[in-house]
């Protein structure tokens, strides 16, 4: 008998067929949008970092409406994030006790440590952690601590994140249920160059320089180094434990191209030209969402691994 709250990869269809180039492989994305996951999230608590729009909204909604218990809303405005809240509310006719909204700027690491203490304090167990938040720019900025901006939010702040999450996943872990901590990526992280990082020493380093920086360079460098962060704290979760099974279920997530506000920064023009290409090719947040939603939900086979078109990659 299979498990309700648990989607099981091998169902799952097959991706683009081989040999397609980036367009007609964006084509096909479009037209294949992923299964829609009806699994049960009742009794369970979920976290969800930029929660107040595009992916990480819709991803909320589908976690209210799938039952969960209580619904953590990670977002830079309070305002945004009891606007998300209202929203959710109104689609799925969920209480407003259910959903709690707590700020954070992954720009700022004192700021993840605040957020992570008040997820604490607001919950005594944590079974689903989806660390969505991210940053797209146009142009080279760094954060208040040095960081490249992007590299700082999308993963060194991610990272602190989840390492700070780590003990409540665990402690929340039962013989029924394994808690799932997914973090969002992107299959760009397969489109790094060894020229791009050869001279700089490390992907680090190669992330972080501002000279000869790019946007697509730099997009694929920071996903790949947050793949690198995936895996590694997937790797402690083993070791840390007698045996090999994780007491939590760490993986990562491509919601493919859709039609979200990630490239809010760029200038007018730029936005023009994302409409247009969007239209032709992106999946919607909705429809993204589903992979993100689903991602929370796959079994131990799933540990360490990616979870793109309703496929596992290594």
């Amino acid at each position: 008998m299979s498990d309700p709250n648990t989607i099981t990869a091998y169902e799952s269809p097959g991706g683009p067929p081989p040999g397609l180039s980036l367009y007609p492989k964006l084509r096909w994305s479009k037209s294949h949008p992923p299964i829609d996951p009806k699994v049960s999230f009742a009794g369970k608590t979920v976290l969800v970092t930029g929660a107040n729009t595009g992916l990480g909204f819709q991803s909320a909604v589908k976690f209210a409406a799938l039952g969960a218990d209580k619904l953590i809303l990670g977002v830079r405005s309070l305002d945004k994030g009891e606007d998300a809240k209202a929203r959710i509310i109104d689609l799925t006719g969920r209480d407003g006790d259910v959903i709690v909204v707590l700020p954070v700027d992954l720009g700022e690491f004192e700021s993840v440590r605040a957020f992570v203490n008040a997820v604490k304090r607001t919950t005594p167990k944590l079974d689903v952690a989806l660390l969505n938040a991210g940053l797209g720019n146009p142009t080279y900025e760094t954060s208040s601590a040095g960081w490249e901006m992007a590299l700082q939010v999308n993963v060194l702040s991610t990272a602190l994140m989840a390492i700070l999450l780590l003990p409540i996943l665990r402690a929340s872990a039962t013989r029924e249920a394994t808690p799932h901590l997914t973090f969002v990526n992107s299959h760009g992280h397969m489109m790094v160059q060894k020229d791009w990082y050869e001279g700089a020493g490390s992907l680090l380093k190669a992330a972080n320089e501002e000279k000869d920086w790019d946007t697509n360079k730099s997009y694929s460098l920071v996903k790949l180094l947050g793949i690198a962060v995936m895996q590694a704290i997937a790797r402690a979760t083993v070791i840390s434990y007698a045996g090999s099974q994780p007491q939590v279920i760490v993986n990562a997530v491509c919601p493919d191209l859709c039609r979200t506000d990630l490239g809010r920064k760029w200038g007018f023009i730029s936005k023009i030209g994302m409409v247009i290409f969007y239209a032709l090719f992106a999946r919607t947040a909705e429809e993204g969402a589903r992979s993100l939603v689903s991602a929370t939900a796959l079994g131990l086979e799933s540990h360490g691994r990616f979870w793109h078109h309703d496929i596992l990659y290594p």
